[in-house]
């Protein structure tokens, strides 16, 4: 049952332990939850992680639970209290950069009070969330060997994972690779504000059962900075085309803004963002609103000159990068403005849809800001 539940995680099975563990590095471990009670016989039972790491590595050993759910706290005192639960973040999504930021320097002063500690990182699967920071700390605390992002995701889906599918949400892989870029071009993360002008969803065609689409704009405390108005889309039968390599949105052949140019909104947001699509549908003749998808970013990186250097380079971007495209238009009746895009692939929950049913694969979104 273990086995089934771990799917592909890779799992510690040498002397007579059988753990949802991997050593990332001799001195970092990545893990899943510590389960008690019934939980403990499908996931690890906290009775033999604290054997494994007491037989292992003694006293010296320190735990990062990233779990914010109350349902995934446990006794601290079975590890001797070495449990920390400050860089907790939900599930599904990534920590703010001020959260990364304090956890790496958190991590790495574990590190230089005992040479021989070794790090245990764990959420609640073992994998997304705990992927997340264990990268950010390679790349902030092992910058010889890790200092590409990108590559050091790929590092880490390989030891944690035997299928590479280690860190695969869009919003949690742009995150480490915000915090590579900040590393390798030593920049000073201060936060930096924007004013959000609106949304522009664009596609090619629509075959997908939706009637309109919505948005919410929150901060990291999900607190609502903005909510819009719904606006119907077209359904068409158009013959689906691949996108050409100088695509622009302001060229496709459905535009959305909302709300209109004539209409715009103008919120000033800062730091960690976050956007949340709903699409209305009509089942059984009543419309039906449901979350489509949602994703976030970080607005220092949209402000900072060497960030929006390398947002705006799409020429030198690898295929596996998520981190959006930055940049500059003149749309009537709003001016010149500044455009953030997502692609489908980059959008948490839509990068899934791999046959198209919950959105047209040119679907993407921008959003509309204003740097003064």
């Amino acid at each position: 049952m273990r086995q089934i539940v771990s799917k592909k995680k890779r799992r510690y099975q040498q002397d007579g332990f059988d753990l949802d563990l991997t050593y990332i590095r001799p001195n970092v471990i990545a893990m899943g939850y510590p389960a008690d009670s019934y939980e403990g016989v499908y996931r690890n039972h906290i009775v033999d992680v604290s054997r494994f790491l007491s037989s292992k590595h003694g006293d010296k050993f320190y735990i990062y639970n990233l779990c914010v759910e109350s349902e995934r706290q446990y006794d601290y005192s079975r590890f001797n209290n070495h449990v920390c639960s400050e860089f907790s973040f939900e599930d599904h999504n990534p920590p703010t950069i001020r959260m990364i930021l304090g956890f790496c320097q958190h991590a790495k002063t574990q590190l230089k009070e005992m040479a021989d500690r070794t790090l245990v990182i764990h959420c609640k699967a073992g994998k997304g969330r705990t992927g997340v920071m264990s990268c950010c700390f390679l790349l902030y605390y092992y910058r010889q060997e890790h200092n590409d992002p990108l590559a050091t995701l790929k590092f880490y889906a390989q030891q944690r994972t035997s299928n590479e599918k280690g860190v695969t949400i869009p919003s949690q892989r742009r995150y480490v690779e915000y915090f590579g870029h900040l590393l390798n071009n030593r920049v000073m993360y201060i936060p930096k504000q924007i004013l959000f002008t609106g949304l522009l969803i664009t596609y090619e065609q629509n075959q997908v059962f939706t009637s309109s689409l919505s948005y919410t704009v929150k901060s990291a405390d999900h607190r609502i900075q903005y909510q819009s108005f719904e606006i119907p889309l077209e359904r068409d039968s158009t013959i689906g085309r691949d996108l050409p390599p100088n695509y622009s949105v302001l060229h496709a052949t459905h535009k959305h803004f909302i709300p209109p140019p004539n209409q715009q909104c103008r919120i000033p947001l800062e730091e960690d963002v976050l956007i949340e699509i709903f699409a209305t549908k009509t089942k059984r003749g009543k419309s039906v609103k449901e979350k489509l998808c949602h994703f976030w970013f970080n607005t220092f990186f949209l402000v900072e000159p060497k960030m929006q250097a390398i947002l705006s380079d799409v020429n030198e971007r690898q295929a596996e990068s998520k981190l959006g495209t930055l940049s500059s238009c003149l749309i009537s009746e709003c001016g010149h403005k500044h455009l953030y895009t997502m692609t489908k692939t980059d959008i948490d929950g839509l990068h899934k849809d791999k046959l198209h049913r919950l959105s047209p694969s040119s679907f993407t979104v921008s959003s509309i800001l204003d740097f003064s």
